[in-house]
């Protein structure tokens, strides 16, 4: 089966090691796409997902998390488990919560460059959010309790979702871990992901 993973903005395919690392451990077949935005990140996704035969397991990081949870709405029958780490799930409510950061700072930084780039428009129809329903697939959610730039909101609102549309999610939340994870975290994700990803595929 394959695993395709998605890295975070500003980011690369070899700086997700700690995520593409465990898929490769398990024996599945991982793919890493070099994105620039959400937009070029669910296309090159869906290019891959469509000349595939068999379902995928879609995954990213923070933006990346954002395209694999798009590419579940899109493709709920190929799609069979999400592995998101730090996702947007409302990409309007990431902006207003970036916009309150200091000049200067990390968030502020990604709110001039999302407000430079696209509108609010385009922000509400790449949302996953807008877009689950019945059909859709199970979902890691992995993050961090001391995560400045994507808030817990956003997975109490896929929980939201979750019990209205009856899929499960299964919940991570590691105490001191930021955005990105630092060495101490990735054998915290990567069994958290071995325990859990049959129980996802299976759901």
């Amino acid at each position: 089966m394959l695993a395709l993973l998605f890295h975070g903005k500003g980011s690369s395919p070899e700086k997700i090691n700690w995520l593409t690392r465990p898929f490769r451990n398990m024996g599945f077949r991982v793919e890493a796409p070099k994105i620039d935005e959400v937009a070029d990140g669910v296309s090159a996704g869906s290019r891959i997902i469509e000349d595939e035969r068999d379902p995928v397991i879609t995954g990213g990081h923070s933006m990346g998390g954002t395209v694999a949870l798009l590419l579940a709405a899109k493709y709920p029958k190929k799609v069979k488990c999400v592995v998101t780490v730090a996702a947007p799930v409302d990409r309007v409510l990431q902006l207003k919560w970036l916009e309150k950061g200091e000049e200067g700072s990390v968030r502020r930084a990604l709110y001039n460059d999302i407000v430079a780039r696209l509108s609010m428009r385009d922000l509400e129809e790449s949302s996953p959010i807008r877009y689950i329903n019945g059909e859709y697939p199970p979902v890691i959610y992995i993050r961090g309790s001391a995560d400045d730039v994507v808030p817990a909101e956003h997975l109490e609102l896929l929980k939201r979702k979750a019990s209205e549309y009856g899929f499960k999610v299964i919940e991570l939340t590691i105490e001191g871990m930021g955005h990105t994870p630092r060495s101490q975290h990735v054998k915290v994700i990567e069994g958290f992901i071995r325990s859990n990803i049959n129980q996802c595929l299976t759901a």
